[in-house]
């Protein structure tokens, strides 16, 4: 399960979206009528808890956040943009 800090941190980079295959513990009707909750593979939707997410596009959240240099707590570093500066900003 994932920290809802991280999950902000990924749809706040637009890393987590509508279009996220994500594996969860979702609420279905169950025989009967009954509600029932089951893992299955759902697409993101924005009110989604953080600690229903156990995937993330077949991923744990943690090493999906570390594919983009992303702390499993939601922190990241700003880093320096290297290389020549652009005319306009000289």
């Amino acid at each position: 399960m994932m920290s809802e800090q991280l999950l902000q941190t990924l749809v706040a980079k637009k890393l987590v979206h509508e279009n996220t295959l994500v594996y969860a513990n979702v609420r279905s009707k169950g025989l009967g009528g009954k509600d029932i909750f089951v893992k299955k593979d759902v697409y993101y939707y924005p009110g989604m808890p953080a600690g229903a997410i156990y995937d993330i596009e077949g991923m744990t959240p943690e090493r999906f956040a570390k594919a983009y240099n992303i702390k499993p707590d939601g922190t990241f570093k700003e880093y320096k943009k290297r290389g020549r500066k652009p005319k306009t900003e000289a």
